[in-house]
């Protein structure tokens, strides 16, 4: 396969400084007294690092948009991402003066986790900061964690849209990604079903989790998921499908809903609105209109999940770039975020592309679907693939 068309991942990144404990708690923690660590770890966070990192695994040719301060935090995120390729940070932009993003995570052992987070430089960066000129040989455009960026969430997300309509403009495939708002933030305030009708009419390829999806325009639905002990209570095949259509009415052409260990879910709109897109120079649109699909996550061992979405993300992009089928794409999605759990890190578990498609090929077993999908045709497709509405 060939792997040399640019995928550029953008938006948020920050430095993770990890210290080790060896004993205590956080109750040890008080005024005048000293604990003792075992070493630190430092690392990179946020989707630049994440997402980009693992399509770079994967065999990609990828470029690194994201904002850092002039300081020493900002040395060593660059000094970080320069292990993965001198090229691929190319496109960071370093801002003078200004703080680099950083969370201090408190992680004593059987306790949960606290973060001492700084927003830093995300929060400047703006549509002004894109360097557009080094996207014009870009075949994906993705952007990550709006809500954690101030300037791409106020005043409706009108920096988030301008953004993304230049870029569509210069015959880019356009892909966004969401994190969930604090609620307690003006993030967390913000109208998001507005910041979504003036967005998604600029998005191809649209990729939040269920739990963002549902806190932007289906609160009640997000409070029974909080209150549930099992996503499968509240998660249904036709609760999916309502959301959908509204993502669907403002704009988007292809939606891809994370549903955590439950799997994937696939819904994609017809072919006059992919006609507005970039995506017919990528995939076949009479296969990929009016599809909607859901598969399991495959059998993997789970050592970790930081970044499981971040990576499910990288491999549907990944597939994108292919020309896959929807429903070769949901699997390479699921089986990128499969191998990604089985490391504690975020990225420490992917591996090249071809061996993912291997594994899937050879009959990788999959888990079973607990989400309601009375309705849906069960096809055997690498295992486990539901459709709706199939022809």
């Amino acid at each position: 396969m060939e792997n040399s068309r640019k995928i550029v991942v953008a938006g948020h990144i920050c430095l993770d400084i990890i210290p080790r404990w060896v004993k205590g708690n956080l109750f040890d923690l008080v005024p005048g007294h000293l604990l003792e660590m075992d070493g630190i770890s430092l690392s990179t966070g946020g989707v630049v690092s994440n997402t980009g990192i693992d399509l770079k695994k994967l065999g990609f040719d990828v470029l690194l948009l994201g904002k850092v301060g002039d300081d020493y935090f900002g040395k060593i995120v660059l000094d970080i991402l320069r292990r993965e390729g001198e090229e691929i940070v190319e496109g960071m932009i370093i801002s003078p003066g200004e703080t680099t993003s950083y969370s201090i995570v408190l992680n004593p052992p059987g306790t949960d986790r606290i973060f001492l987070h700084c927003p830093g430089a995300n929060n400047t960066f703006s549509d002004g900061d894109i360097p557009y000129e080094k996207l014009k040989d870009a075949f994906i455009f993705h952007f990550g964690y709006p809500p954690l960026m101030r300037q791409f969430f106020i005043d409706d997300g009108v920096h988030l849209k301008n953004m993304f309509e230049k870029v569509k403009e210069m015959g880019v495939i356009t892909s966004l990604d969401m994190a969930m708002p604090d609620p307690n933030t003006d993030a967390g305030k913000t109208d998001w079903i507005k910041v979504l009708e003036n967005v998604l009419p600029y998005v191809d390829i649209f990729l939040p989790s269920i739990d963002e999806l549902l806190y932007m325009i289906d609160r009640e639905n997000f409070e029974k998921l909080n209150k549930a002990t099992a996503k499968e209570e509240v998660i249904t095949g036709d609760l999916l499908s309502n959301l959908s259509d509204k993502l669907l009415d403002m704009g988007s052409k292809i939606n891809v809903i994370k549903l955590g260990n439950q799997g994937l879910y696939l819904r994609t709109s017809d072919k006059e609105a992919f006609k507005a897109t970039a995506l017919d120079k990528a995939i076949d649109v009479s296969l990929w209109s009016n599809k909607e699909l859901m598969a399991p996550c495959f059998d993997a061992p789970v050592i970790g999940t930081t970044g499981s979405g971040d990576a499910t993300i990288a491999g549907f992009l990944a597939a994108i770039t292919q020309g896959t089928s929807p429903e070769m794409a949901i699997k390479i999605a699921i089986g990128v975020g499969s191998f990604s759990v089985g490391s504690i890190d975020a990225t420490g578990g992917i591996r090249p592309l071809s061996e993912v498609l291997h594994r899937i090929r050879e009959g990788w077993a999959c888990m079973p679907l607990n989400i309601s999908h009375e309705g849906w045709i069960h096809k055997d497709f690498y295992g486990d693939i539901f459709l709706k509405d199939f022809s």
